[in-house]
Order: C-alpha cells, then structure tokens, then sequence
C-alpha cells in the first residue's frame, strides 16, 4: 500500500512539474521558463534566499522537537514536514514581494494571478472533500489534505501581501504596471 501511494506521489509530482514548466511559460511575456531580473532584484532574491532558508532550518529544529516530545497534533507527520517548507516558500516571497523581487521583468502579473486562482481552486477540491466526506483521515488525524490545506493557507497570505502590496504602493503614489 506504502509503495503504491509512493508512486502515486511521484507520477503526480511528475505530472505537476510539467504542467508548471507550461504555466510559467504561459505567464512570461516572452514565453520563456526562466523569469528575468535586474541587478537589484537578483540581490534582494538573494537576501530572501537566505532568510527562508534559515527560517526552515529553524523551523525543522522545531518540528524535530515536537517529534521527540511525543506531541500530538490534529494531522499526520506528513503536515509536520511540510510546514518549515511552507514557512520557507512565504518568507521567500514575502521578502521579495515588499523589496520589489517578486515579479520579474517578463512576467505578465494578470496571467499569473489567474493561475494562482487556479491553483487554489485545484487545492480546494480535497479540502471541501475531507470536510464533506470525511476522506482523507487517517486514524482520526487529516491525512494528504494537510498539504492541501497549507497550500490554500500559503496561497491566500501571500495573496494578501500582493494585494496589500500594490494598495501601498497606490497609497504613496509607487505603482508600477506589470
């Protein structure tokens, strides 16, 4: 059963790499894979490279606590591992966002918000399906829906960020179109 929902896992990773690969290329303006920055965005992505890393460095060294401390939490380990990811992937952005690192030179911002919103959408599906179903527990705790519900909860901050990032940027008269 384990190694089936391995490859499961994997296939589906798989899967979603390539279809990220034509997201991303739908979402520049020159159809390339690969965003452009300018010299002061390469340095602040640098900078947020950083703080997320020792941010999810941290954030391991406490979810390796609460694993030998034997505490109980309302989902499975699989949720434990992934929060320093999520953690990371917001400090990351979050950085980028309000240092101006975030969308680089060739990115459309109204395509990209439009395949967030699908993103989300896509993560919702198990989610309302764990709460109207019941799928997805696991000995009474949420199973593979945590990383569904974390990925909402991800996609939702650093939307509000964006969007209070741009309200900001209104408010001082700084808004640039993308």
């Amino acid at each position: 059963m384990e190694a089936g929902r391995a490859t499961g896992m994997i296939v589906g990773l798989m899967i979603g790499l390539v279809i990220a690969v034509v997201l991303i290329r739908m979402g520049n303006t020159n159809k390339k894979v690969k965003t452009e920055y300018d010299e002061r965005q390469q340095a602040v992505r640098g900078d947020a490279y950083r703080y997320a890393f020792f941010t999810t460095c941290m954030s391991l060294a406490v979810a390796m606590i609460v694993s030998m401390a034997g505490i109980e939490l309302p989902f499975t380990d699989l949720g434990l591992y992934f929060i320093p990811i999520i953690l990371g992937v917001l400090v990351l952005a979050g950085y980028t966002i309000w240092n101006d690192g975030y969308w680089g030179l060739n990115n459309n911002v109204k395509r990209y918000a439009v395949i967030f919103g699908v993103a989300a959408a896509l993560n919702l599906v198990p989610v309302v399906a764990l709460f109207t179903t019941g799928e997805g527990m696991e000995n009474g705790k949420i199973g593979m829906p945590i990383l569904n519900i974390m990925v909402l909860f991800m996609l939702i901050v650093l939307g509000g960020m964006l969007l209070a990032k741009k309200i900001a940027e209104k408010a001082t008269g700084n808004s640039e179109e993308a």
